[in-house]
């Protein structure tokens, strides 16, 4: 119910938990968003739904059996690739939030990345030692697989352990690309609102951006990814 409930009010959800707290929109700026993301919901329940429930019935076909990476990457890439049709729809609402933005909400979503990103590396404990930030992917994991499973044993727990030592996860280098990403937003959308735009040339623009998003252009973070 929580799920149905979730994606029923996506754009409302949206709205208050990412869009408004970054940009403090104004009413008629409110107005045309939800209205644009609620053009894209029924898009998306009508050719993205059926797919999600495609994926879910084959992970409980394998989820019984001895499940190889080469099962767990097709499914990753599917759900990868569902992702650019699903950019396309978003181009135009983008565009158009985009060129009715001010520079004071432009200062406002700097702002509130600056914010962000501090409490994120204080969650990740960056500027700590690598045993602390051990101890913080391992009780991520915990808390993810207990989600799922209930309580650990003190032998999974060991495990879980041995599995965030080997995993090749950088927390820093992560950091650097969520950094790379948000002054790319904040450049995109400095750049469409300078001088007069139309959805003809501020949709590329966006364009651009989402596919940046999407696959990162810097090669040495894409190939650790």
């Amino acid at each position: 119910s929580l799920v149905v409930t979730g994606y029923n009010n996506a754009p409302q959800a949206l709205m208050f938990m990412w869009i408004d707290p970054h940009l403090d929109l104004t009413t008629a700026q409110s107005r045309q968003t939800k209205a644009d993301l609620t053009h894209v919901l029924a898009w998306h329940r009508q050719q993205q739904l059926p797919l999600y429930a495609d994926w879910l019935v084959r992970m409980q076909q394998l989820a019984p059996h001895p499940v190889q990476a080469d099962q767990v990457c097709r499914l990753a890439d599917e759900m990868r690739d569902s992702l650019k049709p699903l950019a396309a729809q978003m181009e135009a609402p983008l565009a158009t939030l985009a060129m009715s933005l001010q520079a004071a909400q432009l200062q406002t979503m700097k702002a509130r990345f600056d914010k962000d990103n501090a409490s994120w590396r204080k969650e990740w404990k960056l500027d700590s030692s690598s045993q602390d930030r051990l101890e913080v992917q391992t009780e991520k994991g915990q808390k993810n697989a207990e989600r799922f499973y209930g309580k650990l044993s003190q032998a999974q727990q060991a495990q879980l352990r041995l599995l965030a030592q080997s995993s090749g996860f950088d927390a820093e280098r992560t950091h650097a690309e969520r950094l790379r990403q948000q002054a790319d937003m904040l450049q995109t959308l400095q750049t469409i609102g300078t001088g007069q735009r139309n959805l003809t040339t501020a949709g590329p623009l966006v364009r651009d951006w989402l596919q940046r998003s999407l696959k990162t252009p810097d090669e040495d973070y894409a190939a650790y990814l």
